[in-house]
């Protein structure tokens, strides 16, 4: 009773001294609510972070697989680059160069920003080991600004190529690079700036290769006359190779004009789509014969052959050979 008494006098019992020493509780839970809270933004922070940092991933991984496969498309375009005759320069090709954001080497058909008008041809024959080397010049037309020359090649060599305006700057057009692509049976030039359109450009090129044994391109047969075997070289170029006997836009959409000059040796004669214009002997007894220009065609049209055939020839009513 005085224990009561006193605390009664003091204003205060002995369960409000109770609930005083508890009333931090509260307190104490709603800091354990906000460190959950915390740990729980932290966790969805860290989730977030690894999925952006794997999209991230696989993105360069993408990428990196791209280019792994333009460089192994490159290096099999350049497989040929251990043979005698190719060019070390075309072995360091990078296929990144781009026109319009498209690479048009890639595709099945030539892009149609360049219009073949008129080929020069000038070849010579060697039938002792049934090779051949040969210049062309091309004139073409540039329908749409551009700074790449894709033109058909197939099995052949080439040694060197130079490409000029029609405008008064004198000197070839600088070359960027040049590369085959063998998949579309393709070359392509790429130049340091654009060609203009509605304006005329040549290129010339250099090349050589072998007369195949088979019946496609530019191909070598054989007869036997007395016991002798004896060859001939002949083309077929329908209908799409003529791209084995010269670099030419070898589809027959692209028609031109062409001039044909034979060289081979006296033994051999030499028939082509057009008569003979000129004849020109070499004092080591070599023949070169100079074709008329033939009308404005297709390039599987044109034919040519180097043979020692004899012949007969007659004329028609109306004055034709």
């Amino acid at each position: 009773m005085g224990i009561e008494d006193a605390s009664m006098r003091n204003g205060r019992a002995l369960s409000d001294q109770w609930a005083d020493s508890v009333v931090v509780r509260p307190r104490t839970t709603e800091q354990h609510i906000t460190v959950h809270k915390r740990l729980v933004l932290g966790f969805a922070i860290s989730i977030l972070t690894l999925i952006i940092v794997t999209a991230i991933a696989i993105t360069l991984s993408v990428s990196f697989e791209r280019c792994a496969a333009e460089s192994s498309g490159a290096l099999a375009a350049n497989g040929s680059s251990n043979s005698k005759w190719k060019q070390s320069r075309d072995g360091n090709i990078s296929h990144r160069d781009t026109e319009d954001g498209q690479q048009p080497w890639r595709h099945l058909r030539l892009p149609a920003t360049l219009r073949p008008r008129h080929y020069d041809l000038r070849l010579s024959v060697y039938m002792e080991n049934f090779t051949f080397s040969g210049e062309v010049n091309i004139e073409f037309e540039c329908v749409n600004s551009t700074k790449l020359i894709v033109l058909h090649t197939d099995r052949l060599e080439v040694e060197k190529v130079l490409v000029y305006s029609d405008s008064k700057k004198a000197g070839a057009m600088r070359i960027q690079r040049r590369f085959h692509y063998q998949p579309k049976q393709v070359y392509v030039i790429a130049l340091h700036r654009e060609m203009k359109p509605l304006r005329t450009y040549k290129i010339n090129i250099t090349f050589h290769a072998h007369i195949e044994h088979e019946l496609l391109g530019f191909f070598r047969s054989s007869y036997l006359l007395n016991g002798e075997r004896r060859y001939l070289a002949v083309t077929q170029f329908s209908p799409t190779h003529a791209r084995k006997a010269f670099p030419c836009f070898d589809e027959p959409i692209y028609k031109a004009t062409f001039r044909v000059s034979l060289k081979h040796e006296s033994s051999y004669q030499s028939l082509s789509n057009m008569p003979v214009e000129a004849s020109t002997s070499d004092e080591d007894g070599w023949v070169t014969n100079h074709f008329s220009r033939t009308p404005r065609m297709s390039t599987y049209y044109l034919a040519w052959a180097v043979c020692n055939f004899t012949y007969r020839e007659a004329v028609t009513d109306n004055g034709v050979v």
